[in-house]
Order: C-alpha cells, then sequence, then structure tokens
C-alpha cells in the first residue's frame, strides 16, 4: 500500500470500516489514536478540496507521507497537526498554502471535535540501517541506474524480488501473482511487462504506484487498499484520474482482504487484464 500513501494505521482497522470504529475500538492504543485522526483530518480537507475544484492541493495531500495530531512538547497543548512529506513536496507548502490549510484543518477538526490551533510540514527522515554510508556513496556514484523505489531508503531492503524492492507485504504478493500469470498463464506474443514502485511525474506530481502494468499495447495501475481506504474514495478517484489524463489506461485498486486468498487475488488480477485490455 503506497501511496503515493503511506499512512499506516493499526491492526484495529482490519475490521472496522470508519474512523470513528477505530477510534472507540478499546484495542487502538493511544499513539495510533494520535495518526488516526491526523489521517482523518487530512482525508476529509483532501476531499473537500478536490470536490471544490483545487485538485492540484488535495493531490499534495495524497502525497503525504504521515501525519499526526497530537502534543506540542513545548507548550503541552494537543491541538498540532504533525505532517510529514517528501523533500520535493516541500517547496510547494509556503507559508500562504498552510494558512490556508490551516484554516481548513481548524473547520473539520473543530466539527469532528479535534480543533487544530497549529500546523508543522516537515520532510520525513529517511530510513537508514548499519552501512548506510557505503549504500549513500553507492547512490552518489550512480550506482542505481533507475528510479525504481525512487524514496529514499538506505536500511537494508525487507521486501526483495528479482532485484525489485517492495514496501510491504502486499505489493510483493500482487507482484508475484502477476509473476505466475506471466510465466505460465499468458502466451509469449501477448505477455505483459510488470513495474512495480515506478516512479514517474504527472502534471504536478511525482508518484510511485504500487504496480504499473503493460499489456497490449496498454498501460495500467494497481493499486493495493487497505481498510482505511474507506474513508478515502473520493481522494482515490481525484488521483486515479490524474493518471488517466496522463495516458494511463485504467487504474485498479486490489483490497488488501484479497491478498490472502491465491485464487481470489489471480482472478482479480485476470479481471484487472480483461478491462486493460478493453479500455480505450
Amino acid at each position: 500500500m503506497s501511496n503515493g500513501w503511506s499512512h499506516e494505521l493499526p491492526h484495529t482497522s482490519q475490521v472496522a470500516r470508519t474512523y470513528a470504529e477505530i477510534l472507540d475500538d478499546p484495542r487502538t492504543k493511544d499513539e495510533d489514536k494520535r495518526r488516526i485522526i491526523g489521517d482523518h483530518i487530512l482525508g476529509v480537507a483532501a476531499t473537500v478540496l478536490a470536490r471544490n475544484g483545487d485538485r492540484k492541493l488535495a493531490m499534495l495531500l495524497a502525497n503525504v507521507v504521515s501525519v499526526r495530531y497530537g502534543l506540542d512538547p513545548e507548550d503541552q497543548s494537543w491541538d498540532n497537526l504533525w505532517i510529514d512529506v517528501l523533500p520535493e513536496d516541500q517547496p510547494a507548502y509556503t507559508e500562504e498554502t498552510i494558512e490556508q490549510l490551516k484554516r481548513l484543518f481548524n473547520d473539520i477538526g473543530e466539527r469532528r471535535s479535534y480543533p487544530v490551533g497549529w500546523v508543522c510540514v516537515r520532510q520525513v527522515l529517511p530510513e537508514v540501517g548499519p552501512g548506510w554510508q557505503s549504500q549513500l556513496k553507492a547512490q552518489a556514484d550512480g550506482e542505481r541506474p533507475t528510479n525504481q523505489g525512487r524514496r529514499v531508503r538506505l536500511a537494508p531492503p525487507k521486501f526483495t524480488e528479482d532485484g525489485l524492492w517492495f514496501t510491504n507485504a502486499g505489493e510483493l504478493a500482487v507482484y508475484r501473482a502477476l509473476k505466475r500469470l506471466q510465466d505460465s498463464v499468458l502466451r509469449s506474443e501477448e505477455t505483459i511487462g510488470i513495474y512495480p514502485l515506478a516512479g514517474g511525474r504527472v502534471p504536478g506530481r511525482t508518484w510511485e504506484p504500487d504496480v504499473l502494468v503493460t499489456y497490449k499495447g496498454r498501460a495500467g495501475v494497481i493499486e493495493v487498499d487497505g481498510p482505511h481506504h474507506n474513508g478515502r474514495r473520493a481522494m482515490d478517484r481525484t488521483r486515479d484520474h490524474l493518471l488517466m489524463d496522463a495516458g494511463v489506461a485504467f487504474v485498479d485498486r486490489i483490497p488488501v482482504e484479497v491478498l490472502d486468498s491465491p485464487d481470489e487475488l489471480t482472478e482479480a488480477l485476470q479481471r484487472f487484464l480483461r478491462r486493460l485490455d478493453g479500455a480505450k
């Protein structure tokens, strides 16, 4: 699940359908609640912006890496929204933009009982591990010729296969299922190309779809959606439209629950390919 969307909600979201249900669940930890509240405010704000025609700002919020509603260590107030963004997105958050967002966040927060008095936009910190010096030097020397997995990752990759990186187990499961179709189902003259985390540029955005698939002269995108996407349907549709405006023939979303059933996942991917084949 990338999403450009990297917000990871707690396990309780696997059974809850709304933010309110997640927050009311006694198993939800306080730290998780702060992230859920922040994600809720961000999702409503982006959806409102998209609905009102400000798609550019809506998509800027859609590319946020993580968000948290919580305590300011200096004044001990709880009405703060901490937003972590990619380095390339931070310049877009001008003082004027932040003030505009702050007014919107506060209006949403007060109506949801989460007032927002202060907003901090900062660069997300990269993950690093032992040996980060040599990995950083290798990147600087141009030893990574592709932009696959474009975000700064200096920690040893957790999910890899065939020399490719994946941000989570869901993306890897989809890749393996597509590979099975590629190797044993589709004819060699009508096969597919599979490009996980193929970072690219669309108007106003740099994006990294979960999987880009090429098939019969068309390109399609597959995103792996967790249950928390139920609260972001309008924002997801806006993002999908932006990709299709840029030439992607078809965008499909695979619910994370389907990943537990190989047969259901294969059926979902075959349906994706049929729709991609028929897309104009």
